[in-house]
């Protein structure tokens, strides 16, 4: 396209792109006449390669896009980007929408149009300067001075925001063949409801499947692994200490 897009531009217009008719604002995507159901993580990642109108986005990018100020596990974004080919039946190794870019990124193959083209602002008429006394000029330099000074001595500059913590720093996540996952987490303290549930979510919302159904159970931990202490010496004692930890 001649005109550049932007991701904000296609979530306010509809818009098509190949065989695709996209309206983000009613959650709505019809393909050959037929309308598909995408998850809200989903949509927006067809988004943003539209918007990118051809050019390789990396995966960095996407994620920052997707997940802003959120620390996510390394399959969010693979897991969102099959569901997308999915839904569009478009095959990784013979792509009709989404080309893999070896060590980059992603690339979206087809032109995008949108269906309410920005317009184009009239030129404005540039009338001739009058000529103005010497004064004005003053006065109107007196006024930025007095403004300037007025936001260095009493306004202050909001704190720039702390980036969120990643509430799980000992967390391992494997996908197993047959569907699901096994994760492993270490949390300190007591295990309450409250901080089950919390739990629970947080990672459905790091493996992207908090849209799924899926469910999510804790299995009982074995008391012998609380023994399992490197930093005190009984872990080569305890033979249980050698086997992988339950998983979560």
């Amino acid at each position: 396209m001649s005109e550049k897009l932007t991701a904000a531009q296609l979530m306010a217009s509809p818009f098509t792109t190949g065989a695709l008719k996209v309206n983000f604002s009613q959650n709505r995507v019809v393909f050959h006449d037929c309308e598909l159901v995408l998850q809200p993580k989903v949509l927006e990642l067809l988004v943003l390669l539209c918007a990118a109108q051809g050019e390789t986005l990396s995966k960095q990018v996407l994620v920052d896009s997707l997940w802003p100020d959120t620390v996510v596990g390394p399959d969010s974004l693979a897991n969102t980007m099959a569901r997308l080919r999915k839904a569009l039946n478009d095959d990784a190794k013979n792509p009709t929408f989404i080309a893999t870019v070896q060590r980059k990124g992603y690339r979206w193959l087809q032109e995008v149009e949108c269906a309410e083209k920005p317009e184009a602002k009239p030129e404005l008429k540039q009338e001739p300067k009058n000529k103005r006394p010497l004064t004005t000029y003053l006065i109107l330099a007196a006024s930025v001075v007095c403004v300037g000074l007025i936001w260095l001595f009493l306004i202050k500059p909001a704190p720039e925001p702390q980036p969120a913590t990643f509430p799980f720093p000992d967390l391992k996540i494997q996908k197993l063949p047959e569907g699901g996952y096994e994760i492993e987490v270490g949390i300190e303290g007591e295990l309450t409801q409250e901080r089950k549930a919390a739990m629970l979510k947080e990672l459905k919302r790091i493996t992207g499947e908090e849209h799924s159904g899926m469910e999510f159970t804790v299995d009982p931990v074995d008391p012998s692994y609380a023994k399992c202490d490197p930093a005190k010496g009984n872990a080569a004692n305890n033979p249980k200490c050698q086997k992988s930890r339950p998983p979560v």
